[in-house]
């Protein structure tokens, strides 16, 4: 076990010297040090101004004698050294008025404490103390704790908190900040878990969401999509009307068969390539080629057949 306290250089205020009583206080009670030994391990971690002012002492009152100080004692000594008359009196002002916010009773007993131990006047006799910190209560709980009376300080801290529970329960006072991390490790680890949960549902939810906008996007939105995940890597210039890389003209829409606009393949009228591969349904190349003879009556181009001479020359002969 590890009972080597923190230091004190004497310049770390009335802070700062009480979370170093508190630090030693905690390590005399792990380590089982006895009270005749408690200043003499203390003033072995002190440094800088507050060593040089130990050492004065030392030289005053002699070693043995200065070592053999109670330790209640050698606490106020330190406190008159470092902490001035003026913070001694803002910590005053601040214990007095000290108020609880709403539902935060754990932050509100913790400066409490803290200020008693710095301002040991306040607090002398006992009673005091706890008058001190019925005052500082909200009203939703105030009066029922100053009712019960109680005679010790740990007494009236355990019913406060016990009833400050209850108000945010009845929804009398707003949920503790700080209650998520009082409630237990098992509950902490519900909420890791639950956290972990959310995240991969939300990314489940992400990627379903992601498929379905990727079914409503029309070929050349998701060919787009694809080249900007991949990055396109040829010298082609971005169209902006189909959204792909090409040279030249954008040819979206046109014809397949003759690549002119304003029709489609299966109403162009012009041939095939030589090259272009045409396996097509037999229906669509009778259609075709239909489509290519032009004149269904004499298979000339330019008219139709009712339009045809050879027709009208014999409707008038038969006439």
């Amino acid at each position: 076990m590890d009972c080597r306290p923190t230091t004190f250089s004497g310049t770390e205020g009335a802070v700062g010297l009480l979370h170093w009583f508190e630090k030693l206080e905690s390590v005399f009670e792990m380590c089982e040090c006895p009270e005749a030994r408690r200043v003499k391990y203390a003033t072995g971690t002190l440094e800088g101004l507050a060593l040089t002012w130990w050492n004065a002492q030392v030289q005053m009152l002699g070693l043995v004698a200065a070592n053999a100080t109670p330790w209640e004692n050698f606490k106020e000594m330190i406190r008159e050294e470092y902490c001035s008359r003026d913070d001694i009196h803002k910590l005053e002002d601040e214990f007095y008025n000290l108020k609880m916010t709403g539902s935060e009773i754990e932050a509100y007993t913790k400066r409490s404490h803290e200020l008693a131990l710095l301002c040991p006047t306040m607090v002398d006799p006992p009673y005091k103390r706890i008058e001190l910190y019925l005052k500082g209560l909200v009203p939703e709980i105030q009066s029922h704790v100053t009712l019960a009376n109680l005679t010790t300080i740990q007494q009236v801290v355990q019913l406060a908190h016990r009833l400050t529970d209850q108000a945010v329960e009845q929804n009398k006072l707003p949920k503790r900040i700080g209650a998520a991390t009082t409630s237990g490790t098992s509950s902490g680890d519900k909420r890791k878990w639950d956290g972990t949960s959310s995240r991969g549902s939300t990314s489940v939810q992400s990627q379903t969401q992601q498929r379905k906008t990727d079914d409503h996007k029309s070929p050349s939105q998701q060919s787009s999509g694809g080249q900007s995940h991949g990055g396109y890597k040829g010298n082609h210039p971005k169209c902006n009307r189909c959204n792909l890389h090409h040279s030249g003209p954008c040819t979206r829409g046109n014809c397949h068969r003759c690549n002119k606009p304003g029709h489609v393949a299966k109403d162009c009228r012009s041939a095939y390539p030589a090259n272009q591969n045409r396996q097509q349904p037999q229906q669509n190349q009778r259609q075709q080629q239909g489509n290519n003879k032009g004149c269904f009556q004499c298979g000339a181009e330019g008219h139709f057949k009712k339009d045809c001479p050879q027709l009208n020359q014999n409707n008038n002969n038969n006439n």
